[in-house]
């Protein structure tokens, strides 16, 4: 099993939010700047923390995007310090696959095409974070191997 707590405010640029030009008729799709800068940030506080071998087989993948409360949040929200559901952009989904994509280039896993199944959340809360936990079939249902 692999675990890690990252207490950072999470990077917002997705995979999604990526460049379109045409060039002679044909679409060519880029990479933006401010999406490889949070790939980058990510890669650079996970790498020390990618186990020595991939995870082999079936997957099961769990995150937690907490990100800071909002000017906005009511103070009954703020004084209790508990967790609200973080309804707006950026998309749950899209948050997923630049976490993963990070995760599959650092070889926590072979692809993420693995994964067969996941736990997500994006919460407001007082202190911001990132946690991620991988698990192997095995792992998650107690199989001796």
């Amino acid at each position: 099993m692999i675990r890690v707590k990252l207490d950072i405010v999470p990077p917002t640029a997705t995979a999604q939010q990526k460049g379109v030009f045409v060039h002679n008729g044909r679409a060519h799709f880029f990479t933006k700047a401010k999406v490889r800068d949070a790939e980058d940030f990510l890669a650079a506080l996970l790498a020390p923390h990618a186990p020595a071998e991939p995870l082999r087989g079936p997957v099961y993948f769990q995150a937690r995007w907490c990100f800071p409360y909002r000017k906005s949040e009511l103070k009954g929200v703020t004084k209790t310090g508990r967790e609200v559901p973080h309804t707006s952009r950026p998309d749950l989904d899209n948050l997923e696959k630049a976490l993963l994509d990070v995760l599959t280039l650092l070889m926590y896993m072979e692809d993420d095409s693995q994964i067969f199944l996941k736990s997500t959340a994006k919460v407001w809360g007082p202190s911001p974070y990132l946690a991620i936990a991988l698990k192997t079939e095995a792992e998650l249902y107690n199989m001796k191997g």
